[in-house]
């Protein structure tokens, strides 16, 4: 019984992140969003002209607004 116990735990623990992730590699609609939230970040940055700290918080938004906010963590 413990064994069982133990090895759900230990399945939940592994799963859980499987399904509260905004891998922009899927196609489920949380992703196809936070896919243009880099893809906009990406495509301004390059830009020489451009404010960054303004791109940094657009970015920061629209992760947020997309219910993925751990994918620009290191913008912070």
């Amino acid at each position: 019984m413990k064994t069982l116990a133990i090895a759900a735990v230990m399945f939940a623990t592994m799963a859980a992140p499987a399904f509260a992730d905004c891998d922009t590699r899927k196609e489920d609609e949380q992703a196809l969003c936070a896919g243009k939230c880099e893809d906009e970040y990406v495509r301004h940055k390059q830009d020489m002209m451009a404010d960054h700290a303004k791109l940094r918080a657009d970015r920061l938004a629209c992760d947020e607004k997309c219910g993925c906010p751990q994918n620009s963590k290191d913008l912070k």
